[in-house]
């Protein structure tokens, strides 16, 4: 059955916006999929790691905001003076608030002090210079599993691939002075850890706005209903559903930023005119990935004059600024993109949730770092 869409009476950015929308559903994975164990052995790990201490600290929020709503936090004792309003708060600062809202009596919480609740839950469990962090371990592991990857005659098994990882430093600074890392490898790590970082810092202010608007409606259903909640409007099950999302939202950042800087990890170790092997074969793979499985590309340098979009890759090689639909709207009239503006293959991944990784096209040969394969020998030698 054919179901037509009138977008007539939008405007041609509301119109973008709509078909963007549209093809970004189609290429998306709202499914339990997303759930699944990464394929590459490369980066399956650092995945689960990173997913599950991100899971651990959003259930953290959770589970402490419903313990607050309960009175279970109350400790009794003389309420103190209240706490300045949400900014940055340093320890000792977030010590008075803490007492503040442990001495003050359940009945007497006013939404300021319930919002103060969420912004001290966010700071003491999602502090932003803990998540810029996480992202720098996960954007400099990966990176450097894009150069074992690049260096190692055969694919590792998880257990090799946990020797790897344990021996690996967690910092970039420290990943520079370890190991001779190209000044295009080190980029990708950089760029990556700075991406990653936006992206789990947004999460974060997005839990804040979440959880301040869940408290919001569920102290004003109290309050027209007399003092009792409203039936199914319970305040744990709104958590529930809420973080169901954002727990979706950082499995996404962990499967596609790990495996964006692996694959242009990989990338950056290649020598200029390797031939390399698109793999798009997981499940539910996207139309427009399955279309590129298994397409030869050559690697070419960034700054390389008249590269060719479709048979050549290059750091740095994204689909970002570009679009899935294969339409625009130009006046009243919808029009096919040009080359420039759709999606192409990317030396990373091809867009949220993307699993698409490389294998060397001709029998394997060494990357670009003897000293690198030196010591993946040893360390797995020593394990």
């Amino acid at each position: 059955m054919t179901l037509l869409l009138d977008i007539g009476p939008l405007s041609p950015r509301q119109s973008e916006t709509a078909l963007g929308a549209i093809y970004k559903a189609i290429n998306g994975h709202d499914d339990d999929s997303i759930w699944n164990p990464h394929h590459s052995p490369y980066i399956r790990r650092l995945i689960e790691l990173f997913t599950e201490r991100g899971l651990t600290r959003l259930d953290k929020v959770r589970t402490e905001l419903d313990a607050w709503a309960a009175g279970q936090r109350h400790t009794g004792g003389d309420p103190t003076p209240r706490p300045g309003m949400m900014r940055r708060w340093d320890p000792g600062e977030l010590q008075l608030v803490k007492i503040y809202l442990e001495t003050l009596p359940p009945g007497e919480f006013l939404l300021d002090d319930w919002g103060m609740v969420v912004d001290y839950l966010v700071q003491r469990y999602l502090p932003e210079d803990e998540l810029r962090s996480e992202a720098e371990w996960l954007a400099t592991r990966s990176g450097l599993m894009g150069k074992v990857q690049a260096n190692l005659d055969k694919e590792p098994t998880l257990a090799e691939a946990d020797t790897l990882l344990a021996a690996m430093p967690i910092r970039l600074a420290d990943a520079r002075r370890q190991f001779r890392l190209s000044p295009e490898h080190e980029a990708v790590i950089n760029f990556g850890w700075q991406r990653a970082a936006e992206a789990v810092t947004a999460l974060s202010d997005n839990a804040r706005h979440k959880m301040r608007g869940v408290v919001m409606r569920h102290e004003e259903a109290k309050l027209l209903s007399g003092g009792a909640a409203a039936p199914g409007s319970s305040l744990q099950t709104q958590l529930l559903d809420e973080f169901g999302t954002l727990n979706k939202d950082w499995r996404r950042i962990a499967v596609t930023e790990a495996g964006e800087i692996e694959n242009q990890g990989f990338v950056a170790s290649q020598k200029p005119g390797t031939k390399l092997r698109r793999v798009e074969q997981y499940a539910n793979a996207c139309p427009f990935c399955r279309q590129i499985d298994g397409t030869v590309v050559e690697v070419v340098e960034p700054g390389a004059p008249d590269k060719d979009p479709d048979g050549q890759i290059w750091v740095g090689k994204t689909n970002v600024g570009r679009s899935a639909a294969p339409r625009k709207r130009v006046g009243g009239a919808l029009v096919e993109r040009g080359d420039d503006e759709r999606w192409w293959i990317p030396a990373g991944t091809a867009h949220p949730h993307c699993r698409g990784s490389w294998l060397p096209e001709i029998e394997f040969e060494p990357g670009d770092d003897p000293d690198f394969a030196d010591w993946l020998r040893d360390t797995l030698r020593n394990k």
